[in-house]
């Protein structure tokens, strides 16, 4: 697929997009932004979407706001070469207007010095937890964290002082082996099982793979790229293998309040108390939310010596950002609606991409099922990639990185698949490669953006597959 086409597409939708702008006030305050204003902090709520008050089909600019999203794909790939990036996990919709507003006001204070956890903070953590969950979370099992990776680089360095291994369960979230490389330890893969379209875990090579060397195990729930909810009974028995090695489970837990239609989100400390009593769980409002960037999460645990050798690690003591702890607390009281308003939506795009790939002459190479939870599609490709990521493609690709200064330890055939997709539609993944033993021939796919958008994503891999 040529150029022809991603032009189509994108004049596609910046008429949609001007349609939806002109709507109201909200669609003016958008359009001011797409013009050049330094921050959507303005915007006020859009109507329509929903039809509760929350537009999720509008489609505003997020170019020029330093959006790595958007902004690095574009410096990368050239804006030419952009229609649709759906890599970083973070939501192309606009803020929910209670954060807007609070953070408004913050912002008048005209005094940004050091601040302590107020109560009414730790309330909104409890309250959220317990409203959705049914968890009840004591104030002095809490610690506030700039982000999920420093806590959990806090507790690695606190509970394995030997320099030892860490568990990842693969396919999982890629950024974990920089954490577990920071905290001065030693990544183990346990590959999963893909059975019947779902992942399960494999605990008779993971007992094979404890030994004294390994204090802890990471567990991604619900899975990260894969969107597995881990049910009760999965995580019993993942708890029952580590305890009998003690290997202390850390629960990354960021995605839990994106769960698809038909499933639930078992948290990990809600099993049992001997399971509670051997693990630290982490959890932040940034991918629900969209707060990525305001740098607040928090960790719990009811077992005292577990905080106390987390707190020796120290990673996680970055002080509080006082925009950060103001949109937690408003979104925690003000946002359950908005919550399970955007989990609807985004249930309806899955729905949207199972009923695309999976119709009859769409995507060629391509398999897809719905997954449990996330906003994250994690295709099958490899029969794609044995077609368009041919010997010559990948030296060609090779040659290009090398001349463009951009030097790998190791070029993936996934990789080039990602270089391919961009250059024929316009479309940025996440190369599977990156997420561990397992997910070879797999991309990580964004789907928490306007429908349209998804749309035209696909409309562009469909081509560019039919010609491949």
């Amino acid at each position: 697929m040529g150029d022809t086409l991603k032009d189509n597409n994108m004049k596609k939708l910046q008429g949609q997009s001007r349609r939806n702008f002109m709507k109201g006030a909200a669609g003016m305050t958008a359009l001011m932004s797409a013009a050049g204003s330094s921050s959507a902090l303005g915007m006020g709520q859009s109507m329509g979407g929903s039809g509760k008050g929350y537009d999720f089909d509008e489609i505003y600019s997020r170019i020029g706001v330093n959006s790595i999203k958007w902004d690095s794909a574009i410096r990368r790939y050239g804006r030419e070469n952009i229609t649709v990036p759906m890599g970083i996990a973070d939501l192309d919709f606009r803020q929910h207007p209670a954060v807007v507003k609070a953070l408004q006001k913050r912002a008048t204070y005209d005094n940004y010095g050091y601040e302590y956890l107020s109560d009414s903070y730790y309330d909104a953590i409890i309250n959220w937890n317990k409203e959705r969950y049914g968890q009840d979370i004591k104030r002095e099992w809490i610690v506030n964290s700039a982000a999920l990776k420093p806590g959990m680089v806090s507790s690695m360095r606190g509970l394995n002082p030997v320099k030892g291994k860490v568990i990842l369960q693969t396919p999982t979230y890629s950024g974990f082996t920089g954490a577990i490389h920071k905290a001065g330890m030693r990544v183990e893969m346990n590959p999963m099982k893909k059975i019947d379209g779902r992942w399960h875990m494999d605990l008779e090579d993971l007992e094979n793979r404890l030994d004294y060397e390994t204090k802890c195990l990471i567990l991604c729930n619900p899975n990260n790229p894969s969107g597995e909810c881990w049910t009760a009974d999965e995580l019993r028995a993942l708890g029952d293998v580590c305890m009998r090695h003690g290997v202390t489970v850390l629960a990354d837990e960021i995605h839990c309040d994106f769960v698809n239609k038909g499933h639930k989100f078992t948290p990990y400390s809600s099993i049992g108390e001997k399971y509670a009593n051997s693990s630290i769980t982490y959890r932040s409002p940034s991918k629900t939310f969209g707060h990525a960037n305001l740098k607040v999460a928090y960790f719990y645990t009811q077992n005292k010596d577990l905080m106390n050798a987390t707190m020796i690690g120290g990673g996680h003591d970055a002080g509080c950002n006082a925009f950060g702890l103001v949109a937690c607390q408003t979104a925690f009281e003000e946002g359950a609606q908005w919550v399970d308003d955007v989990n609807e939506y985004i249930d309806g795009n899955f729905d949207f991409l199972v009923e695309y790939v999976n119709k009859r002459g769409n995507m060629p190479g391509v398999k897809y099922s719905k997954p449990e939870g996330t906003y994250l599609a994690w295709l099958d490709c490899s029969e794609l990639m044995e077609k368009v990521v041919t010997p010559e493609y990948m030296k060609a690709y090779h040659d290009k990185m090398m001349n463009a200064g951009r030097r790998h330890r190791g070029l993936k055939p996934e990789m080039a698949l990602g270089e391919w997709l961009v250059e024929k539609c316009g479309v940025q993944l996440n190369a599977g490669s990156s997420y561990g033993i397992g997910a070879e021939g797999h991309m990580r796919m964004n789907i928490a953006v306007p429908r349209s958008s998804l749309k035209t994503a696909l409309d562009n891999m469909n081509a560019a597959l039919k010609k491949a």
